[in-house]
């Protein structure tokens, strides 16, 4: 009778004392089963898995707007699973960094600025614990990087950057995807000039670890040939410029703006295939970033092109749009909650034994 009765008080006391602990970081974290969306991908080398990228991602509004070059935000662009995030910065007053995030001339397009976009990439990279993101930074301004590195600071962004020992790293020597997530460096941030690692360690210069092919291309099938790159592209990752370009003119300005006429062609699986086949001839490798315009032109083309280069079984997912953003329910579900469905069911286990 004795035992009976105080068995719910010895039930809710376990509970309290496993929930304290799990509270107060002592639950033990679980290594990554699913890496980029992928189990197969775990044990891939971060420099093996071909990463499908969006070109000027801050860059956003309808197709027919001036100076856009994607139609979702950057947080639905990594809803729906763009993993490189491209970006070009400008001086302009009105931050901590004091750069805005624009395309060539501020006055036509504004994207904000850095620490508001990076502020969106750390909330989802926050609730996104089996991810790994790249970021690659257009500097051109020529700005410091440290200047950069605030950005990243205020955005809460920088405790999630991988920096490597040195400025370059082989491609046989990245970590594979399941190391970077189980030590939470999963922001790989990379610029293409004055980067400075003795000022901001995770700031890499990209053509010391990434080469591109020519941007700005107006004809298909698209120039895989080494463009940009500062050292043997033998041992580096790559990066293959897929969207294509054609002569526009905006307030008396001539500019290349994106074919919107052929995103269709562009963006299919069988245009991304055949070129990512042609580089690879090339280079010995398919291409590690592929940067689009207007990803979700294709309803998700682009991801099943990824799927079949990292020979994964492509799992179709609804393109984000701002529209369905809370839809979710297992990013916002608190991480605590399976954890502490188990303790409840233990407590009750004990109470059984009690009666």
């Amino acid at each position: 009778m004795i035992k009976a009765m105080w068995a719910p008080f010895a039930a809710v006391a376990l509970l309290v004392a496993c929930a304290s602990a799990s509270s107060s970081g002592l639950a033990v974290k679980r290594a990554a089963s699913v890496c980029n969306g992928y189990s197969e991908l775990c044990s891939k080398q971060y420099s093996n898995v071909t990463h499908i990228g969006a070109h000027d991602s801050y860059s956003v509004g309808s197709m027919s707007s001036v100076g856009t070059n994607q139609e979702l935000d950057v947080t639905d662009q990594l809803k729906s699973g763009i993993r490189a995030l491209q970006i070009q910065g400008h001086s302009e007053e009105g931050s901590a960094s004091g750069i805005s995030l624009c395309h060539t001339d501020c006055s036509i397009r504004n994207g904000g600025t850095l620490e508001s976009y990076l502020g969106n990439v750390t909330q989802w990279v926050k609730e996104n614990p089996n991810d790994v993101v790249t970021i690659f930074i257009a500097n051109n301004d020529n700005l410091p990087a440290a200047q950069w590195g605030k950005g990243f600071s205020s955005a809460g962004l920088e405790k999630y950057t991988y920096a490597p020992a040195g400025t370059k790293v082989s491609k046989n020597n990245w970590p594979q995807l399941k190391d970077m997530i189980n030590k939470n460096q999963r922001v790989v941030v990379f610029m293409d000039y004055k980067a400075d690692t003795s000022a901001v360690k995770y700031i890499l210069p990209e053509f010391s670890n990434v080469f591109e092919d020519p941007y700005d291309q107006q004809s298909t099938p698209f120039n895989c040939t080494a463009d940009r790159f500062n050292g043997d592209t033998s041992h580096m990752m790559y990066l293959h410029n897929h969207f294509l370009d054609k002569k526009g003119d905006i307030l008396g300005k001539s500019y290349l703006t994106p074919d919107t006429s052929q995103l269709n062609k562009t963006n299919s699986v069988d245009s991304i295939m055949s070129n990512a086949a042609s580089c690879a001839k090339k280079h010995d490798s398919y291409p590690t970033f592929i940067l689009f315009d207007f990803f979700d032109q294709g309803n998700g083309s682009v991801f099943e092109a990824a799927a079949q280069m990292n020979n994964v079984q492509y799992q179709a997912t609804p393109i984000s749009s701002s529209s369905d953003s809370n839809s979710n329910s297992a990013s916002s579900m608190h991480p605590g909650l399976p954890y502490l469905g188990g303790l409840f069911a233990l407590a009750l286990g004990w109470v059984a034994l009690i009666l």
